[in-house]
């Protein structure tokens, strides 16, 4: 195994902020830490990078134990959310400035800057300073940065958070590209879904210094293992049997008692269709046009229910009534939260 964790174990002062975690990572392979602020996903990225020490655990790179080298000898590359870019130095010399570090002679130096920066596609901005870039293009100096070197692992903590949402999604496609492109393992820490989802081979969602699930992007969306997966990653309606069971026959005698059912899997019924099975109906108490999709918050007998539909939909307005079934091929139980 490339990289591996385990027994990873973090604590500040009586809080523990990784807790036993064990985790395996391929090479070349894309993952994302996913989870709220608090979960212990950008701890987890620090102590791989050797900026925060293991109260528990080992993490070794191809077999070779990690725990007691400094960060400034794991050869690993790093890109933090704020750029960290020295305001003093030039692009050129930011880039070239952990080659200056180890020593590299002058011409080698020069020709990876010039090679980082051709690959970032700001070539032509080694003589700028950062404060004459935008913040994407200071994002891709710092990204330059972290590769030049030749590091055996890329770890990308947050690096899109502080753009603007135009410039965020470009670079996650840019991103991406390198990443696969170089063939660099990497691990990012990203409290956006839809970034996670757009980039990552694998998504580890953590929740509570632990590991709720780990799978590929389509894994977690359509089988979450526990509640909080499916509520943060999408949204996702919770039936409680004992609410729904008069619309949700199929389950039979099933075990669980928390089923649950994607927005866009609720099919609306007009009132002139005839369908097989149970029909439910509802007063809608909320409409939201969002250009490709609009979502109906409606309150049916049993609770309330979220519906999304393609496109813009006619007479589904507020205290409207609306006819709906609950297709039985798309429910699923769904545990509770870990602990």
């Amino acid at each position: 195994m490339f990289l591996e964790l385990r027994g990873v174990t973090k604590r500040f002062a009586g809080l523990t902020a990784v807790d036993g975690l064990d985790l395996d990572i391929e090479a070349g392979e894309f993952i994302c830490f996913l989870g709220p602020s608090g979960c212990g996903k950008t701890t987890l990225l620090r102590l791989i990078a050797g900026l925060e020490s293991l109260d528990e655990g080992t993490i070794r790179l191809r077999g070779r134990d990690l725990g007691q080298l400094p960060a400034r000898r794991r050869n690993f590359g790093v890109v933090f959310q704020s750029y960290s870019l020295f305001p003093s130095m030039t692009v050129g010399r930011n880039v070239g400035y952990g080659l200056v570090c180890r020593k590299w002679p002058r011409p080698r130096i020069e020709a990876r800057v010039a090679e980082m920066l051709a690959l970032v596609g700001l070539g032509d901005q080694a003589g700028k300073y950062p404060h004459e870039l935008s913040g994407g293009m200071q994002q891709r100096v710092a990204l330059a940065r972290a590769l030049a070197p030749e590091p055996e692992v890329l770890l990308l903590d947050e690096p899109l958070s502080a753009l603007d949402a135009k410039v965020r999604e470009s670079l996650r496609g840019e991103i991406r590209d390198l990443q696969k492109r170089l063939g660099i393992t990497t691990v990012m820490v990203t409290h956006d879904q839809d970034e996670a989802m757009e980039m990552a081979d694998r998504i580890l969602v953590m929740n509570r210094g632990r590991i709720e699930q780990v799978g590929a992007a389509q894994d977690l969306y359509w089988r979450p293992e526990t509640r909080f997966v499916g509520e943060f990653i999408g949204r996702l309606n919770l039936l409680e049997r004992g609410r729904w069971q008069a619309l949700l026959p199929a389950l039979g005698e099933a075990s669980h008692t928390l089923f649950a059912i994607r927005p866009e899997h609720v099919r609306l019924v007009g009132d002139d269709e005839s369908v097989a099975g149970p029909v439910g109906e509802g007063q809608v108490r909320k409409v939201a046009f969002l250009g490709n999709m609009t979502r109906l918050l409606v309150e049916a007998e049993a609770g309330l229910v979220e519906i999304e539909v393609h496109g813009p939909l006619e007479g589904a307005g507020v205290g409207e009534r609306l006819r709906f079934v609950l297709p039985g091929e798309h429910v699923s139980p769904i545990a509770a939260d870990r602990r």
